[in-house]
């Protein structure tokens, strides 16, 4: 587990990466911003690539262990999809560019950022068996049928792409960006409903 300076370095390079990508982002802004002096951070980080990579981890492991808690708890079918948007959404709030720099990542080294997800293939089991409970409802009746991955897919498109489109719609809308928060949480109860009624037998 890092260190309080080690995460504080993390989540400032995190933010340079997004803005300016990962060669126009230098290592002695990253310090100033961090806070530290640039020696330093080549002690914690050896160079911008290594630093880069542990980014990535860092990241994936903030995010995948969270959701699996959210949706591995037991409950009801409906209560775990509750979870699942409820922290996903809580996630994004506290740190608003893990989707565009995970997007980036995706399309940039897919091969490599594949393998990162498969070394935490210990926090699949949790969506499986959300999976699973979607089904075993489906057979009983209790919710319309439909292919389970479509579940997921709606789940991340209606969580994570508004973060991502934030500025388009804060701008086509005339939106105050003040007021995004806000609307993400309202988002939780909006999601859940609206899967709830799609899902109405």
């Amino acid at each position: 587990m890092a260190n309080q300076t080690e995460q504080q370095i993390l989540e400032v390079a995190r933010r340079h990466f997004v803005q300016k990508g990962y060669a126009g982002a230098r290592m002695q802004e990253i310090a100033d911003d961090a806070g530290i002096n640039k020696a330093m951070l080549h002690y914690y980080f050896r160079s911008k690539e290594r630093l880069y990579d542990q980014v990535i981890q860092d990241t994936l492991d903030m995010l995948l262990p969270r959701l699996a808690a959210a949706i591995g708890g037991g409950g009801t079918f409906f209560e775990r999809l509750e979870q699942m948007v409820s922290v996903y959404i809580d996630t994004l709030l506290e740190h608003p560019e893990i989707p565009v720099f995970l997007m980036s990542e995706l399309s940039g080294k897919r091969a490599q950022f594949v393998e990162k997800i498969k070394q935490r293939a210990g926090h699949f089991p949790a969506i499986q068996s959300f999976l699973g409970q979607a089904v075993l409802e489906m057979e009983a009746g209790h919710i319309r049928r439909f292919p389970p991955a479509h579940l997921i897919l709606n789940i991340v498109g209606m969580t994570v792409f508004p973060f991502m489109a934030k500025p388009v719609f804060c701008t086509i809308m005339n939106f105050p960006e003040a007021n995004f928060e806000a609307l993400m949480r309202e988002r939780k109860t909006l999601i859940v409903q609206f899967i709830r009624d799609a899902l109405r037998v």
